[in-house]
Protein backbone atom coordinates (compact mmCIF):
# COMPACT_ATOMS: atom_id res chain seq x y z
CA UNK A 1 0.00 0.00 0.00
CA UNK A 2 2.92 2.59 0.32
CA UNK A 3 4.42 4.60 3.41
CA UNK A 4 2.75 7.74 4.84
CA UNK A 5 6.00 9.47 3.30
CA UNK A 6 5.40 8.68 -0.10
CA UNK A 7 1.94 9.20 0.03
CA UNK A 8 2.39 12.51 1.25
CA UNK A 9 4.93 12.54 -2.01
CA UNK A 10 2.17 11.68 -4.36
CA UNK A 11 -0.17 14.54 -3.04
CA UNK A 12 2.41 17.36 -3.25
CA UNK A 13 3.54 16.01 -6.61
CA UNK A 14 -0.65 16.16 -8.02
CA UNK A 15 -0.93 19.50 -6.35
CA UNK A 16 2.07 20.92 -7.67
CA UNK A 17 0.71 20.00 -11.21
CA UNK A 18 -2.45 22.01 -10.36
CA UNK A 19 -0.78 25.62 -9.94
CA UNK A 20 0.58 28.15 -7.94
CA UNK A 21 0.38 27.23 -4.58
CA UNK A 22 -1.96 24.83 -5.02
CA UNK A 23 -4.43 27.03 -6.79
CA UNK A 24 -5.88 25.35 -9.84
CA UNK A 25 -6.14 26.58 -13.66
CA UNK A 26 -9.29 25.89 -14.58
CA UNK A 27 -8.87 24.21 -17.62
CA UNK A 28 -6.94 27.48 -18.93
CA UNK A 29 -3.88 26.87 -20.88
CA UNK A 30 -1.49 29.10 -18.65
CA UNK A 31 1.62 30.00 -20.74
CA UNK A 32 4.77 30.45 -17.18
CA UNK A 33 7.10 33.36 -18.60
CA UNK A 34 8.10 34.51 -15.36
CA UNK A 35 7.45 33.43 -11.51
CA UNK A 36 4.95 36.90 -11.47
CA UNK A 37 3.94 36.89 -15.56
CA UNK A 38 1.94 34.94 -17.35
CA UNK A 39 0.55 34.43 -20.93
CA UNK A 40 -3.11 32.95 -21.01
CA UNK A 41 -3.69 32.04 -24.74
CA UNK A 42 -7.34 31.29 -25.94
CA UNK A 43 -11.05 30.88 -24.63
CA UNK A 44 -11.28 34.58 -26.77
CA UNK A 45 -7.94 36.37 -27.41
CA UNK A 46 -4.68 36.75 -25.71
CA UNK A 47 -4.54 37.65 -21.77
CA UNK A 48 -1.82 38.37 -19.84
CA UNK A 49 -1.72 38.85 -15.85
CA UNK A 50 1.40 40.35 -13.83
CA UNK A 51 1.66 39.96 -10.09
CA UNK A 52 2.61 42.82 -8.88
CA UNK A 53 3.72 43.59 -4.98
CA UNK A 54 -0.02 45.34 -4.44
CA UNK A 55 -1.63 45.33 -7.80
CA UNK A 56 -2.23 42.67 -10.39
CA UNK A 57 -2.39 44.29 -14.01
CA UNK A 58 -4.74 42.02 -16.17
CA UNK A 59 -4.96 42.69 -20.18
CA UNK A 60 -7.85 41.09 -21.90
CA UNK A 61 -10.50 39.52 -20.14
CA UNK A 62 -11.23 36.76 -22.64
CA UNK A 63 -15.03 35.32 -23.47
CA UNK A 64 -18.40 32.76 -22.65
CA UNK A 65 -17.20 30.15 -20.29
CA UNK A 66 -13.25 30.90 -20.54
CA UNK A 67 -13.86 34.43 -19.17
CA UNK A 68 -15.41 32.99 -16.34
CA UNK A 69 -12.87 30.42 -15.31
CA UNK A 70 -10.20 33.17 -16.09
CA UNK A 71 -11.75 35.11 -13.35
CA UNK A 72 -11.41 32.75 -11.11
CA UNK A 73 -7.62 31.90 -11.92
CA UNK A 74 -7.27 35.82 -11.86
CA UNK A 75 -8.89 35.84 -7.77
CA UNK A 76 -7.01 32.67 -6.46
CA UNK A 77 -4.08 34.63 -6.98
CA UNK A 78 -4.82 38.26 -6.09
CA UNK A 79 -5.93 37.71 -2.80
CA UNK A 80 -6.17 40.78 -1.07
CA UNK A 81 -4.01 42.96 -4.19
CA UNK A 82 -6.36 45.22 -5.99
CA UNK A 83 -6.75 44.52 -9.35
CA UNK A 84 -6.17 46.86 -12.49
CA UNK A 85 -8.06 45.36 -15.94
CA UNK A 86 -7.02 47.20 -19.38
CA UNK A 87 -8.65 46.25 -22.62
CA UNK A 88 -6.92 46.30 -25.54
CA UNK A 89 -9.76 46.78 -27.64
CA UNK A 90 -13.55 46.51 -27.97
CA UNK A 91 -14.43 43.70 -29.64
CA UNK A 92 -15.87 40.55 -27.52
CA UNK A 93 -13.08 38.16 -26.94
CA UNK A 94 -11.08 40.27 -25.14
CA UNK A 95 -13.67 41.99 -23.14
CA UNK A 96 -16.45 39.76 -22.97
CA UNK A 97 -15.11 38.75 -18.55
CA UNK A 98 -15.20 42.35 -17.85
CA UNK A 99 -18.47 41.87 -15.93
CA UNK A 100 -16.98 39.21 -13.56
CA UNK A 101 -14.25 41.76 -12.04
CA UNK A 102 -16.91 43.90 -9.38
CA UNK A 103 -15.50 47.34 -8.35
CA UNK A 104 -12.01 46.96 -10.11
CA UNK A 105 -11.00 49.82 -12.37
CA UNK A 106 -11.46 48.80 -16.32
CA UNK A 107 -9.17 50.99 -18.81
CA UNK A 108 -10.20 51.01 -22.64
CA UNK A 109 -9.41 53.07 -25.38
CA UNK A 110 -11.35 56.50 -25.85
CA UNK A 111 -14.06 54.81 -27.25
CA UNK A 112 -16.84 56.71 -24.98
CA UNK A 113 -20.46 55.22 -24.09
CA UNK A 114 -22.30 55.40 -26.96
CA UNK A 115 -19.72 53.47 -29.36
CA UNK A 116 -19.38 50.98 -26.50
CA UNK A 117 -22.95 50.61 -26.25
CA UNK A 118 -23.39 50.15 -30.27
CA UNK A 119 -20.58 47.74 -30.78
CA UNK A 120 -20.75 45.69 -26.88
CA UNK A 121 -22.63 45.07 -24.50
CA UNK A 122 -23.72 47.65 -20.72
CA UNK A 123 -22.14 44.85 -18.34
CA UNK A 124 -18.77 44.66 -19.90
CA UNK A 125 -18.57 48.59 -20.58
CA UNK A 126 -14.90 49.59 -19.11
CA UNK A 127 -15.15 53.08 -16.22
CA UNK A 128 -12.00 54.78 -17.31
CA UNK A 129 -11.67 55.69 -21.24
CA UNK A 130 -8.29 56.20 -21.85
CA UNK A 131 -7.30 59.00 -24.47
CA UNK A 132 -3.91 59.21 -24.17
CA UNK A 133 -0.68 57.49 -22.21
CA UNK A 134 -0.73 56.17 -17.78
CA UNK A 135 1.74 54.50 -15.89
CA UNK A 136 0.74 52.07 -13.13
CA UNK A 137 3.40 51.02 -10.69
CA UNK A 138 3.11 47.59 -9.66
CA UNK A 139 6.03 47.50 -7.19
CA UNK A 140 7.88 44.97 -9.28
CA UNK A 141 7.52 46.14 -12.56
CA UNK A 142 6.09 49.48 -14.58
CA UNK A 143 3.48 48.82 -16.52
CA UNK A 144 2.88 52.14 -20.09
CA UNK A 145 -0.60 52.25 -21.18
CA UNK A 146 -0.94 53.65 -24.23
CA UNK A 147 -3.84 54.70 -26.52
CA UNK A 148 -1.52 54.34 -29.77
CA UNK A 149 -4.66 55.05 -32.14
CA UNK A 150 -6.08 53.61 -34.91
CA UNK A 151 -5.91 50.58 -36.38
CA UNK A 152 -6.95 47.35 -35.71
CA UNK A 153 -9.86 49.30 -33.86
CA UNK A 154 -10.39 53.51 -33.96
CA UNK A 155 -8.58 53.55 -29.68
CA UNK A 156 -6.35 50.25 -29.31
CA UNK A 157 -4.59 50.99 -26.54
CA UNK A 158 -1.12 48.67 -25.37
CA UNK A 159 0.38 47.89 -22.40
CA UNK A 160 4.30 48.17 -22.40
CA UNK A 161 6.29 46.43 -19.21
CA UNK A 162 9.32 48.48 -18.61
CA UNK A 163 11.47 46.09 -16.39
CA UNK A 164 10.57 42.80 -18.85
CA UNK A 165 10.34 44.93 -22.16
CA UNK A 166 7.77 42.98 -23.37
CA UNK A 167 4.52 44.55 -25.03
CA UNK A 168 1.26 43.32 -24.81
CA UNK A 169 -0.27 44.49 -28.33
CA UNK A 170 -3.77 43.00 -28.60
CA UNK A 171 -5.13 42.97 -32.51
CA UNK A 172 -2.35 45.21 -33.43
CA UNK A 173 -0.22 42.24 -33.96
CA UNK A 174 -1.18 38.87 -34.49
CA UNK A 175 1.03 36.01 -34.67
CA UNK A 176 0.41 33.45 -37.94
CA UNK A 177 -3.78 34.82 -37.89
CA UNK A 178 -4.98 36.59 -40.79
CA UNK A 179 -6.67 39.93 -38.82
CA UNK A 180 -10.48 40.57 -38.40
CA UNK A 181 -10.89 43.87 -40.59
CA UNK A 182 -13.87 45.47 -39.64
CA UNK A 183 -13.78 49.60 -41.08
CA UNK A 184 -16.91 50.09 -39.09
CA UNK A 185 -14.94 49.71 -35.76
CA UNK A 186 -11.58 51.44 -37.15
CA UNK A 187 -9.42 48.86 -39.20
CA UNK A 188 -6.95 50.75 -41.29
CA UNK A 189 -4.67 48.89 -42.65
CA UNK A 190 -2.23 51.48 -43.17
CA UNK A 191 -2.85 52.56 -39.39
CA UNK A 192 -1.58 49.27 -38.48
CA UNK A 193 1.88 49.79 -40.26
CA UNK A 194 1.65 53.00 -38.31
CA UNK A 195 1.08 51.84 -35.24
CA UNK A 196 3.63 48.88 -35.33
CA UNK A 197 6.20 51.21 -36.33
CA UNK A 198 4.89 53.36 -33.21
CA UNK A 199 5.63 50.79 -31.22
CA UNK A 200 9.28 49.81 -31.91
CA UNK A 201 10.31 53.04 -32.58
CA UNK A 202 9.52 54.32 -28.85
CA UNK A 203 9.67 51.09 -27.15
CA UNK A 204 12.55 48.53 -26.46
CA UNK A 205 10.41 45.64 -27.20
CA UNK A 206 12.08 42.19 -26.28
CA UNK A 207 9.12 40.00 -26.50
CA UNK A 208 5.42 40.51 -27.92
CA UNK A 209 2.17 38.76 -26.57
CA UNK A 210 0.19 39.11 -29.75
CA UNK A 211 -3.96 39.12 -29.73
CA UNK A 212 -3.72 35.83 -30.98
CA UNK A 213 -0.88 33.05 -31.46
CA UNK A 214 1.89 32.26 -29.61
CA UNK A 215 3.88 34.92 -27.37
CA UNK A 216 7.18 35.86 -29.52
CA UNK A 217 10.27 37.64 -29.86
CA UNK A 218 10.12 41.82 -31.59
CA UNK A 219 10.32 39.61 -34.85
CA UNK A 220 6.29 39.02 -34.58
CA UNK A 221 5.66 42.71 -35.14
CA UNK A 222 8.11 42.98 -37.82
CA UNK A 223 6.49 39.69 -39.17
CA UNK A 224 3.11 41.20 -39.29
CA UNK A 225 4.04 44.92 -40.43
CA UNK A 226 4.99 42.72 -43.39
CA UNK A 227 1.85 40.68 -43.86
CA UNK A 228 0.38 43.64 -44.23
CA UNK A 229 2.95 45.25 -46.83
CA UNK A 230 2.53 42.09 -48.58
CA UNK A 231 -1.02 42.55 -48.68
CA UNK A 232 -1.36 45.60 -49.89
CA UNK A 233 0.86 44.29 -53.00
CA UNK A 234 -1.04 41.40 -53.66
CA UNK A 235 -4.58 43.38 -53.51
CA UNK A 236 -2.87 45.24 -56.99
CA UNK A 237 -1.00 42.61 -58.65
CA UNK A 238 -2.50 38.92 -59.37
CA UNK A 239 1.12 37.02 -59.71
CA UNK A 240 1.67 38.75 -56.51
CA UNK A 241 -1.57 37.52 -55.28
CA UNK A 242 -1.27 33.81 -55.88
CA UNK A 243 2.77 34.38 -54.22
CA UNK A 244 1.33 35.67 -51.26
CA UNK A 245 -1.42 32.94 -51.04
CA UNK A 246 1.59 30.76 -50.62
CA UNK A 247 3.63 32.45 -48.26
CA UNK A 248 0.67 32.98 -45.51
CA UNK A 249 -0.86 29.83 -46.75
CA UNK A 250 -0.30 28.35 -42.99
CA UNK A 251 -1.93 31.58 -40.83
CA UNK A 252 -5.13 30.70 -39.14
CA UNK A 253 -8.35 32.65 -39.44
CA UNK A 254 -10.36 33.79 -36.62
CA UNK A 255 -13.17 34.19 -37.09
CA UNK A 256 -13.28 31.28 -38.85
CA UNK A 257 -15.89 33.10 -41.55
CA UNK A 258 -14.68 36.79 -41.47
CA UNK A 259 -10.77 36.51 -41.32
CA UNK A 260 -9.14 34.64 -44.06
CA UNK A 261 -6.77 35.81 -46.90
CA UNK A 262 -9.16 36.36 -49.53
CA UNK A 263 -10.87 38.76 -46.41
CA UNK A 264 -7.88 40.51 -46.13
CA UNK A 265 -7.39 41.26 -49.92
CA UNK A 266 -11.33 42.02 -50.39
CA UNK A 267 -10.61 44.71 -47.65
CA UNK A 268 -7.85 46.76 -48.97
CA UNK A 269 -9.17 46.72 -52.58
CA UNK A 270 -12.50 47.82 -50.93
CA UNK A 271 -10.88 50.66 -49.73
CA UNK A 272 -8.30 51.48 -52.23
CA UNK A 273 -11.41 51.85 -53.94
CA UNK A 274 -13.24 53.93 -51.87
CA UNK A 275 -10.57 56.17 -52.03
CA UNK A 276 -9.95 56.67 -55.61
Amino acid sequence: MGSPSSHLFLFLFFLSLSGISGCSNYGLDVVKVDDNFFMLPGEGGNSSVVIGDSVILVVDTKMKQGAERFHRWVEDRAKNKRIVIVNTHIHKDHTGGNHYYENVEIIAGDYGTQFWLANNSREDMPNRWLSDTIVVDLGNEKAVIENVGQAHTFDDVIVYLENRKVVCAGDIVLNGYHPYLDETVGSNVDDYIVAMDHITDKYDVKNVVPGHGDLGTAQVIKNFRQYFVDMKAASEDIDQTDAMRKKYGKYLNLPVNKAGFDQTIKFIRSNASLRN
